[in-house]
């Protein structure tokens, strides 16, 4: 019988998004082989890093060692107070300035149109520039100039990019949402806040119309971290492993009954 394939789809989280480096951890542990990867804003940097051939230590000393200064660079307040032009050479920096085409996975990434009032999803074109449109949150990151189009972070139109990772074939759709809390939020205390969980809040709405389209959803409860939490990578790495551990049985036993390329048995 045909093998299944699996595709995953990351969603965005800014430091958050190193869930999913726990994520690919367990993932790869349990001998579960991902065939296609679609990223948002931060998953799309997380994807293109695994895609390209990055190893999950790789990931996790990156992640780590990662400060805010090597993913911005302050601009003149006229469209965003930072520019992404770092987040494109820092994923040029690791994986070379390379072309969707190059990548050892097939890899989505997800934008959102400014101009056009429309997602965005690139499947061609060069990688590093795709990653830092699709993380250009609104009001802080400059957007992103494409043939003539303004692009800002994906998680506007598809913050869990299942439906852009249907784009590459037929597959098991896991998605991966790391906006997800179980407890009630806190009261923002700055514009930054404000900013931050208005653009949650619409993530979050078509959030819930994309993991309706997934397979399988894994949420870790990351609401003990902020979005801007990066020295604490190490700890949401551990969180995302750690969720993805605990629904393994149940991850294995859908992907079994599908044929898909599961291991029986880990141990």
């Amino acid at each position: 019988m045909k093998r299944l394939k699996i595709g995953l789809a990351l969603s965005g989280g800014v430091a958050k998004s190193a869930a999913h480096i726990g994520v690919l951890r367990a993932l790869v542990e349990q001998k579960i082989e991902i065939d296609y990867l679609a990223g948002t804003s931060g998953g799309a940097i997380i994807a293109s890093l695994f895609a390209a051939g990055k190893s999950v230590a790789e990931l996790e000393a990156l992640g780590s060692g990662m400060h805010w200064k090597d993913l911005a660079g302050i601009t003149v307040p006229r469209l965003g107070f930072l520019s992404g032009e770092k987040v494109r050479r820092f994923v040029a920096d690791e994986i070379g300035d390379i072309e969707f085409r190059d990548l050892r996975i097939p890899v989505a990434i997800v934008a959102s149109d400014l101009t056009a009032g429309t997602r965005k999803v690139f499947t061609t074109g060069k990688v590093a520039l795709a990653c830092q449109a699709s993380s250009a949150v609104p009001e802080f990151y400059t957007p992103v100039e494409i043939g003539g189009h303004l692009l800002i972070d994906g998680g506007i139109s598809e913050y869990v990019p299942v439906e852009a990772l249907a784009s590459l074939g037929d597959m098991y759709r896991i998605g991966v949402n790391l906006g997800y809390e179980s407890r009630s939020k806190k009261k923002p205390r700055n514009l930054i806040e404000v900013t931050f969980e208005v653009t949650n809040y619409i993530s979050q709405q078509n959030a819930a119309i994309s993991e309706r389209h997934a397979d399988f959803m894994i949420r870790p409860d990351l609401g003990a971290f902020t979005p801007f939490d990066l020295v604490r990578a190490s700890e949401i790495i551990r969180a995302g492993y750690l969720e993805t551990m605990r629904i393994i049985p149940e991850l294995k036993a859908a992907l079994l009954g599908l044929g898909a390329n599961a291991a029986e048995d880990s141990s």
